[in-house]
C-alpha cells in the first residue's frame, strides 16, 4: 500500500509539473509580410489563452535595424488580449508599442492599427496590421498562430465569416495609435493620493494638442479654476498712465468695431481667449472706466457747488428786488 501511494504521489508530481510547464510555455516564430512597403497588411492571431479563461500575450519585434535592408527601423511591441469571439464582453485590446526610424522616418511606423475580428463569429481572431516587405518576430504564452493576408501567403483582405466584416489593407497609421507607448481601449482609475505626473501634454477629446500642455475639445466643469498672471492691470493707476478720454475710444469704436487693446471677434474666432490675459483687459477696462467716471463725479460735484452758488445769489439778488 506503502509504494503504491507512493507511486501515485510522484505520478501527481509529474502531472503538475507538465500542466506548469504547459501554463508558462511560449511560442515563438517568425512573421514575413509581403506586399508593398508602404502598406500595412492584415495579419490574424488567435487568443489562444481564452480556453483557459487567461487573456493572451503577445510579443512582435524587429531590434535590428537593418533587417530586411539598411536603415528599416525597429519595432517592440507587446499587445494584451482576449477577443469577443461571439459573446465575450469582456473583450479588450491593450498594447504598449515602442517603433522608429531614426533615418527615414516615413517609414518608423510598423503597426497600423488592430480590431477585434470576432464580432458576430467565432473565429477567435484579432487582427493587426503590420508594414509590408518586412520581417517581424513573435513570442507570446499561448498559441496565436499568425496568418498573413499580403497577397502572396493569403488573399490581400480577410473575412472572418462570409458576408461579414472585410479586413483589407490600409496605406495609413489609424489616429488611434500610439506609436511611442500604451494604447488601451478601455478606462483608468488611479486611485493612489499621491501625484500623477505627465511631462508631456495631454489632450482630452483631441490628440491637436499643439503648443498647449492641456487641450480639451468639449466642455469642462470645474469648482475653481486659478490663472497665474504677470503685469496685473493695475498700471492704470500709475499717475504716468496716459488714460484715453472718451472722445478717443469713441473714433476708436466706430473705426474697429471693438474697443482698444481688446481682441476682435474674428481674432477670438480664429486663436481663442486666454483666459489670463482676457481678465487683464477687461479689468484695464474696468479701471479705465472707474477713473472717468470719477472724474465724471468731481465734474457733477463742481457743477452742483456752481448751481448752488447760483441759487443762493439768485436768491440774494430776488430778495433785493422785492425790497425796493
Amino acid at each position: 500500500m506503502k509504494k503504491l501511494l507512493r507511486l501515485i504521489g510522484v505520478s501527481l508530481s509529474i502531472v503538475g509539473f507538465l500542466n506548469v510547464k504547459t501554463a508558462t510555455a511560449q511560442y515563438s516564430g517568425t512573421i514575413t509580410v509581403n506586399g508593398d512597403i508602404d502598406k500595412y497588411y492584415v495579419v490574424t492571431f488567435i487568443d489562444g489563452a481564452s480556453s483557459s479563461n487567461l487573456a493572451t500575450e503577445l510579443e512582435i519585434g524587429r531590434s535590428n535595424v537593418h533587417q530586411d535592408s539598411s536603415w528599416r527601423g525597429a519595432l517592440i511591441a507587446k499587445f494584451r488580449y482576449h477577443v469577443n469571439n461571439w459573446g465575450s464582453g469582456a473583450e479588450f485590446i491593450d498594447a504598449d508599442i515602442r517603433e522608429a526610424n531614426s533615418r527615414v522616418p516615413a517609414y518608423g511606423s510598423f503597426i497600423a492599427g488592430w480590431a477585434d475580428a470576432s464580432f458576430n463569429n467565432g473565429s477567435a481572431n484579432m487582427v493587426v496590421w503590420m508594414r509590408g516587405k518586412t520581417t517581424y518576430k513573435y513570442y507570446s504564452n499561448y498559441i496565436t498562430a499568425p496568418v498573413v493576408y499580403d497577397g502572396v501567403q493569403n488573399p490581400v483582405s480577410y473575412t472572418p465569416v462570409a458576408g461579414g466584416t472585410t479586413f483589407g489593407v490600409k496605406s495609413a497609421v489609424d489616429n488611434s495609435v500610439n506609436m511611442y507607448g500604451m494604447t488601451y481601449g478601455n478606462t483608468a482609475y488611479f486611485n493612489g493620493v499621491g501625484t500623477n505626473y505627465f511631462g508631456g501634454s495631454l489632450g482630452i477629446g483631441t490628440r491637436a494638442t499643439g503648443q498647449y500642455k492641456l487641450a480639451v475639445n468639449g466642455d469642462f466643469k470645474s469648482k475653481r479654476v486659478k490663472v497665474e498672471q504677470a503685469n496685473w492691470a493695475d498700471f492704470v493707476f500709475e499717475p504716468e498712465y496716459q488714460l484715453p478720454s472718451l472722445a478717443e475710444v469713441e473714433t476708436y469704436i466706430k473705426a474697429n468695431k471693438h474697443l482698444p487693446d481688446v481682441p476682435s471677434a474674428k481674432e477670438v474666432t480664429k486663436e481663442g481667449v486666454d483666459l489670463g490675459e482676457m481678465n487683464k483687459i477687461l479689468l484695464q477696462k474696468i479701471e479705465e472706466l472707474t477713473l472717468h467716471l470719477i472724474e465724471q463725479e468731481k465734474r457733477s460735484a463742481m457743477q452742483d457747488d456752481c448751481i448752488r452758488s447760483m441759487r443762493e445769489e439768485i436768491k440774494k439778488l430776488k430778495s433785493s428786488i422785492d425790497n425796493h
